[in-house]
């Protein structure tokens, strides 16, 4: 009797324990953002995402975490704002800069991209570039709120002009039509966009020299829920390199 007692005693200590701490029918929805860049994030601005490197490896890894996510694409600058104030938690393919560690955590290297100067072969015969004086007298095209490595700081330290647009595609459209000589691409970004617009093929090229190799991680930002996820996020990413799983995603890019 007295073991029965006991047992029961313990059973309604334990139900009252977890009584004190109730549990949400749902776990949290992770709020991701992300700007639209293909190959990495495909989709309109304003709506979900509809595919992507980035976007696919987000999803598998949510999807092991056993979480549910909600996608959005902004203006990169935008999303970086969000990660300052929280309002989101996540923003997909960002680069680490010494700035953003003060608002947002970086995963392990999800992806690595090298970034080139670009020109347009009717506008030049050819274009090498050795040191950054070289670049003096060029227009040079950038996406505004991208991270550029080396470049930006050489922009300012050597006086380079630079112009500024809200996309990729934008500034390919402006080295075709002659207002900026060169532009800065991700080599996967210029093979995507060669690959759905054929017939701009050999209408412009890359420089042979690498301006740097951008490493992609997913931002979490310190305000936001998902910042704890951290040491899980990069598990994740580990065990999918690990079983092939970044790989058949990835392709030929990483």
């Amino acid at each position: 009797m007295t073991k029965i007692r006991s047992a029961a005693f313990f059973a309604l200590a334990l139900f009252l324990l977890l009584a004190s701490f109730p549990l949400r029918a749902d776990s949290p929805v992770i709020r991701i953002s992300t700007d639209p860049w293909p190959p990495w994030i495909v989709g309109e601005d304003g709506d979900a995402p509809t595919g992507g490197f980035a976007v696919e490896i987000a999803r598998e890894v949510f999807k092991r975490l056993g979480l549910k996510t909600e996608m959005r694409i902004y203006p990169y600058e935008r999303c970086l704002r969000q990660m300052q104030n929280g309002t989101r938690d996540i923003v997909l393919a960002t680069k680490e800069t010494e700035e953003r560690r003060a608002y947002m955590l970086f995963t392990d290297v999800v992806a690595t991209d090298p970034q080139l100067f670009y020109y347009a072969t009717d506008k030049m015969e050819g274009f090498a570039w050795n040191d950054w004086p070289d670049l003096k007298g060029y227009t040079i095209g950038g996406v505004r709120g991208f991270d550029y490595g080396r470049f930006t700081k050489a922009a300012e330290s050597h006086g380079l002009r630079v112009e500024m647009v809200e996309s990729d595609e934008q500034n390919i459209r402006k080295l075709l039509a002659g207002r900026v000589n060169l532009i800065i691409l991700n080599r996967s970004t210029a093979s995507d966009y060669l690959n759905k617009n054929p017939n701009m093929r050999g209408r412009f090229a890359a420089a042979p020299k690498i301006i740097d190799e951008a490493s992609f991680h997913f931002g979490l930002a310190k305000k936001g829920q998902a910042a704890s996820l951290l040491p899980r996020i990069n598990q994740t990413l580990n065990e999918m390199r690990t079983d092939g799983t970044m790989r058949n995603i990835l392709g030929a890019v990483d």
